[in-house]
């Protein structure tokens, strides 16, 4: 999900820097289990909150950086009417969500069906669940989806040919974006000015056209 919004500023900083960043992109609940198994980096940006409480002891200081909202996408024109959660219930509707293991996408996802009441009747019409909203926008392009629930950053780009219909009323189905930096880490001063270059003017207009939410972030904090 954070791809598309940090990937040309980790670029600029590997230049400015000399340095070279070893960036892994997957989805949080593949992240959180490489780390548990030993595989633990210098800085985690993670797709939300939850997945970055699931390893306090490895980035006990994380700082929010973004937000994301879960949307539903849906074919330009929205030709079989969606305009609501419930409206994914539709007999025959072929539904895609994230999966509830493997990211942050499925794990919010899951919990907005149940505070929306309609996860047991939603989860009838799924036939994907994949481990990334990319995944899910290439699938409804192709036409093997009526409807995605995805990130609104996901359908980024794709106005053309998908519309976002928004989710109504229920705060779960925004995701928070925290950055944390490893206490353990050899490279925490570079990861911390990393951080300090993704919070800078030119790094959140490139969030905000990527359709991320900016949360003010605090002064970055260095493992010095």
């Amino acid at each position: 999900m954070l791809r598309p919004a940090i990937e040309d500023t980790v670029k600029a900083f590997e230049e400015r820097e000399g340095v070279v960043i070893d960036t892994v992109y997957n989805g949080c609940g593949i992240l959180v289990a490489q780390m548990k198994s030993g595989q633990v980096p210098d800085a985690y940006f993670a797709c939300d909150k939850e997945f970055m409480e699931q390893v306090p002891n490895l980035f006990p200081e994380p700082i929010d950086v973004s937000q994301n909202e879960l949307v539903i996408a849906v074919q330009k024109g929205n030709p079989h009417e969606i305009a609501s959660l419930r409206d994914l219930t539709k007999e025959g509707l072929r539904v895609g969500i994230g999966h509830e293991k493997q990211c942050a996408m499925g794990w919010l996802t899951q919990n907005t069906f149940r505070e929306g009441g309609v996860q047991q009747e939603v989860m009838e019409n799924v036939t994907v669940q994949s481990p990334t909203g990319d995944m899910l926008v290439n699938q409804m392009k192709s036409g093997s989806l009526d409807a995605a629930v995805v990130y609104l950053s996901n359908t980024a780009g794709s106005g053309d040919v998908l519309d976002a219909v928004r989710i109504q009323g229920l705060e779960c189905s925004i995701a928070v974006q925290p950055y944390a930096v490893s206490p353990n880490s050899e490279n925490g001063q570079t990861a911390s000015r990393l951080f300090e270059q993704i919070c800078n003017a030119e790094s959140r207009d490139t969030f905000t056209a990527e359709g991320f939410g900016w949360v003010q972030a605090t002064e970055s904090r260095s493992n010095e």
